[in-house]
């Protein structure tokens, strides 16, 4: 969206929201943060409120029917989660649709103002690692109640790893980008020596699927939500463990035990859940992630965007302790 369009729809969302929920905006707060979507602040009338508009170059909704009634399903699901008593806002419909739209045409989304603050990654105290395994473990358990899909989003398949593997050597060996090359060969070794039957006791379920700091809001002795349920899928949950743990207790390259434990004592307050579950779950996440990040493509973008460069450095820490993970995370599990 241009900054003229922003404006323009600073407004009609304020508009809407007077006429379909009663609403009086006194004021709207940008938020900068997250990929092209444009999120606000809202105090009103009523209170503060979160408000999202969901960009028409990234998610095209109006010409993708099914994305659409994707996160029509996520909002749904985050909804009933706040009322179940999970941390996590409520989403706003009033009678209509979880997915809202003004009359030209924009999407949007009205949901319960949630107090706190993010941290950087690897920021975390253990209070606030227990609270967040709490939270997940909760989530995870009201969500076993929710009805599969078809099959799941993802599942771990060597062949098929490695036919998205080559797609970026190709581009990186097109690029004649030699770092991303010698990533790229590392992460392919690792792979290989890779038993997949490792997964066959992996449990399929509805996940949040993006649990990383940015989408933690904190407070000092604990969490205050969990917030954009916007990938929300069915997969495996244990991979939200894994991306909690990387995303909250690694610094400077080195896993903290303590705040790592404490998200796992946390979550199996929760849930039982077998032992080994944490480094299986690693596994996973790299499976998935490693394709995302270790590309010509990032490496060139990380240099501007941090958390980027964020996420290649959590895909290396995970190749330089691959043997190790199981011991390594096993101590997190005593």
């Amino acid at each position: 969206m241009t900054s003229e369009r922003i404006d323009h729809s600073e407004g009609e969302i304020a508009e809407a929201l007077g006429q379909r929920f009663g609403w009086t905006v006194r004021e709207m707060r940008p938020i900068d943060q997250g990929w092209l979507n444009h999120k606000w602040k809202m105090n009103t009338d009523q209170g503060p409120l979160f408000v999202k508009c969901y960009h028409p170059d990234r998610y095209k909704l109006h010409s993708r029917p099914e994305r659409r009634a994707a996160i029509e399903r996520t909002l749904q699901l985050q909804d009933e989660l706040s009322r179940s008593g999970a941390a996590c806002p409520q989403v706003y419909r009033s009678g209509g649709p979880y997915l809202q739209e003004t009359p030209s045409g924009l999407h949007y989304t009205v949901q319960e103002w949630t107090d706190g603050y993010t941290a950087q990654a690897g920021e975390l105290n253990a209070a606030q690692m227990f609270g967040l395994g709490e939270e997940a473990g909760r989530m995870h358990r009201w969500l076993q109640s929710v009805p599969p899909l078809d099959k799941p989003a993802w599942k771990p398949d060597k062949a098929g790893y490695l036919a998205q593997w080559q797609r970026n050597w190709e581009q990186a060996n097109q690029a004649g980008d030699e770092i991303v090359l010698e990533w790229l060969s590392r992460s392919r070794t690792v792979v290989e020596s890779l038993d997949f039957s490792l997964f066959d006791s992996s449990r399929e379920g509805w996940l949040h699927w993006d649990l990383w700091v940015d989408n933690i809001v904190l407070q000092e002795q604990g969490v205050a939500g969990i917030v954009d349920f916007d990938r929300m899928t069915m997969a495996y949950p244990e991979i939200d463990a894994a991306r909690a743990v990387l995303s909250g207790s690694l610094r400077d390259g080195k896993l903290q035990t303590g705040t790592a434990r404490a998200f796992l004592e946390g979550y199996r307050g929760q849930l039982q859940v077998q032992e080994g579950m944490l480094a299986r779950a690693m596994y996973m996440l790299y499976l998935i992630e490693s394709i995302w990040w270790l590309r010509t493509e990032v490496r060139l973008q990380s240099e501007l965007r941090g958390v980027l460069g964020r996420f290649v450095e959590e895909m290396h820490w995970i190749e330089a302790n691959w043997n190790a993970l199981p011991e390594l995370l096993g101590a997190v599990w005593e």
